[in-house]
């Protein structure tokens, strides 16, 4: 499991969760955490779950942060 700790928005995180998921050889999977004050991060990371054949696994809030957990899959 990896964790990202980011308080960037949109472009920020979503370009770091791009960069492990293509890091990933095919067939890999990998369970992946980001933790971040940016409110929209979990309607934001499930609409690119959805659209990448991804798994959104949830959002919780502690604190001030939002934490998200996905399961990144390798297919191609």
């Amino acid at each position: 499991m990896k964790i990202i700790k980011s308080d960037d928005i949109c472009p920020v995180i979503l370009t770091n969760v791009l960069k492990e998921w293509t890091s990933l050889k095919n067939g890999e999977e990998e369970e992946l955490v980001i933790i971040t004050s940016w409110e929209a991060v979990g309607q934001e990371l499930e609409k690119w779950c959805k659209e990448t054949n991804n798994i959104f696994l949830g959002v919780s809030k502690r604190d001030d942060k939002f934490e998200v957990r996905l399961k990144l899959i390798k297919n191609k």
